[in-house]
């Protein structure tokens, strides 16, 4: 599926909505108030008053003048540029706010979707919206998230995610049926040595094939099956997973037992450990 084409301005929006609203807002602001004594300066120069080179060797002597005193020779231009970005740059941002308000107001939408109806994630939701909700995921457990905007459900790397100094390439599979298998973590390990990431992550709704869990447990790839994306969604929004009859262990898929914490500061506390431990160091809260 080939990507979509923006226009600059489409480009500029998408570039300004990257900025959290509560700063493209103040900073429209700032915009216009630091601008706008700016234009009402000067009368605004025309075309002719401009003087624009029909030659080169005017061009030349432009370019010459420039160099000289670039301030003297753009000088009659501020007003301009002034009176153009009192408007342009808050109506930028401004646009940029709202795009980012609403890509927000959907994350919240998909996660409290997830959160309430756990069967969502594999039959609610599209590729797109899957590739969201993780990414929010991992911004409520304090990752910094940033969209590759890969445009297809199956197109590489889909999320870069960074905490601290560390940087971690996460690709998404929505597979309703299929198990995800070795040939995608291999290509992800791929691309996480090839950038120098410090790791990386396969999201699915399903699960993963043996190959691929044997695979990831050697290199530093971790694998989240959809019972261990229901848990992270639980524990994100701060509410216990709900039980299950059996549960697997995340690396090895092998059913799992419930342990007690005896020693140090949560000593007394309980969580799923698996029952290959320890050969196996799976765990779940």
């Amino acid at each position: 599926m080939p990507r979509r084409k923006f226009s600059p301005v489409a480009g500029l929006i998408q570039l300004c909505a990257l900025l959290p609203w509560w700063l493209s807002l103040p900073a429209g602001l700032g915009a216009w108030w630091f601008l706008h004594p700016l234009a009402a300066q000067g009368a605004l120069p025309t075309l002719d008053s401009l003087a624009l080179p029909d030659s080169l060797a005017e061009l030349e002597k432009l370019v010459q003048d420039l160099r000289r005193d670039p301030q003297q020779a753009l000088e009659p231009l501020v007003p301009l540029a002034a009176w153009a970005g009192q408007y342009l740059l808050p109506g930028l941002l401004g646009l940029g706010a709202l795009l980012s308000i609403g890509r927000q107001m959907k994350r919240g939408w998909l996660f409290r979707k997830a959160l309430n109806n756990p069967a969502a994630v594999s039959d609610g939701i599209d590729w797109q919206q899957f590739e969201r909700l993780v990414g929010e995921v991992f911004r409520r457990q304090g990752y910094a998230v940033e969209e590759t905007g890969n445009a297809g459900p199956d197109g590489g790397v889909d999320l870069v995610v960074r905490k601290g100094r560390k940087r971690f390439l996460v690709q998404c599979k929505q597979w309703r049926a299929l198990k995800v298998g070795v040939k995608v973590v291999r290509e992800l390990y791929g691309v996480v040595a090839a950038q120098g990431a410090a790791g990386g992550f396969v999201v699915t709704s399903g699960s993963f094939t043996e190959d691929a869990r044997q695979f990831a447990a050697s290199c530093k790839l971790t694998l989240i099956d959809g019972e261990t994306l229901d848990y992270w969604i639980a524990g994100a929004a701060g509410r216990s997973a709900p039980e299950a009859s059996v549960r697997h262990c995340p690396l090895c898929r092998s059913p799992m037992v419930r342990r007690t914490v005896k020693r140090g500061s949560k000593a007394g506390t309980q969580f799923w450990s698996c029952s290959n431990y320890p050969e196996c160091r799976g765990t779940r809260g």
